[in-house]
């Protein structure tokens, strides 16, 4: 369907609506052709939609942001992992559409991005108006920029891009630091934790938290987590899959974040013991349930055997902290207090970032600066004695 526009300079801009983006909104595009006849315009019209079909079509200059995005998700993420893909939708969704959808792509100055990082320093999220985290504003401004190289090298549209030179509002690492549990707080959590471990509607969620919390994985590493991958002789995980929930996308199964977030860690045996016991539990549902029980093989399923939902355990976790007036905090924070431990026990950051899955020793430097001593131990044997001692206070 085509539709004209006869600009302020002369021009007719020729819109064709062909097919619909992925929020299911129709995707427009635009060509700028001389003041011609009505029937040139119909054959132009005709030519365009034509290319737009075959997906040869081009954009110009004066395309929005929102159709840079469009394009760019259809022809350069094509290849990317799900989760990629469902992080940029979001970044763009909740950060740069509310600002710049409508905006020329030829037209978005430096000032005015400037003054967008700044909005956001202070006041950025759409649903509270609270702040936004330096790393969230850079990874918007990230994806921004990175849309404008692909309008320069790939569609060669522009010249210059107005997002470099951006400078990110620092974090103040005093006022940031996360507030993790103190090991007076990890006494109590644990212990009350142990109190509900046997009761099979909490054993699956309290031995996801112990794994992640003596562990470090990642919440979506645990839910991606199946049972072959679980060396119970040697004490081992395999991580090489993640589980998450993707807004606008759904649950996925993809690989980890980096290449390094697929290792093979180390577990205390205390965790070892939970895992069995959680792996009884499932065989005993099995048992009783027989052909209707779904043995999908992953270590977070229900009590019928499908995968659970990724933020089920977080939602019981909620919950768990509100019903015993512990100190809020989220499963997220586990992993770092995790790292806290491991700087306790005075393991090597190097060998705390190659744990983690970090990508390099400063990301881990980045968030646990103010952890970390430079001294050596065996960390699976440290973290069996770390426990030991908790549960004795």
């Amino acid at each position: 369907m085509a539709s004209y526009k006869y600009l302020d300079n002369g021009k007719v801009q020729i819109t064709i609506t062909h097919g619909t983006k992925f929020d299911g909104t129709p995707r427009r595009f635009y060509k700028t052709v001389e003041n011609i006849s009505k029937k040139q315009l119909e054959v132009e019209a005709a030519l365009f939609l034509a290319d737009v079909i075959k997906g040869t079509a081009t954009m110009g200059t004066s395309s929005t942001i929102d159709m840079l995005f469009s394009d760019f998700m259809d022809n350069h993420c094509s290849e990317l992992k799900q989760s990629t893909v469902g992080r940029y939708r979001n970044f763009y969704t909740n950060q740069i559409a509310p600002y710049f959808a409508n905006k020329k792509i030829n037209k978005l100055t430096r000032n005015e991005i400037r003054a967008w990082v700044k909005h956001l320093a202070s006041s950025g999220r759409i649903d509270t108006g609270e702040p936004l985290k330096p790393k969230t504003i850079k990874n918007a401004l990230s994806l921004l920029s990175t849309m404008y190289q692909y309008a320069i090298y790939d569609l060669e549209l522009l010249e210059k891009n107005p997002c470099t030179k951006i400078r990110i509002p620092k974090s103040n690492k005093r006022t940031d630091k996360k507030e993790l549990y103190t090991e007076a707080e990890c006494v109590e959590l644990i212990q009350l934790l142990l109190d509900e471990k046997d009761d099979p509607r909490s054993k699956t969620h309290i031995t996801l938290i112990f794994v992640i919390l003596f562990t470090g994985l990642r919440t979506g590493e645990v839910m991606g987590l199946k049972w072959e991958d679980i060396d119970l002789k040697n004490n081992t995980i395999d991580i090489y899959n993640e589980r998450v929930y993707i807004p606008n996308v759904g649950v996925v199964t993809d690989t980890p974040k980096t290449e390094e977030s697929v290792r093979i860690i180390s577990i205390p045996t205390f965790i070892r013991s939970m895992l069995i016991e959680l792996k009884d539990l499932q065989g005993d549902n099995k048992s009783k349930l027989q052909e209707e029980y779904a043995d999908s093989g992953y270590v977070a399923v229900t009590a019928s055997g499908t995968p659970q939902y990724p933020r089920n355990t977080y939602n019981w976790f909620k919950r768990f902290l509100k019903r015993h007036n512990l100190k809020d905090t989220t499963i997220h924070d586990l992993r770092h207090t995790h790292a806290a431990m491991l700087s306790g026990l005075g393991v090597k950051i190097i060998d705390v970032s190659k744990r983690l899955g970090h990508t390099n020793t400063r990301i881990t430097q980045e968030v646990y600066e103010y952890l970390f001593m430079d001294t050596d131990t065996t960390i699976a044997d440290e973290l069996d004695g770390y426990f030991n001692r908790l549960n004795k206070k």
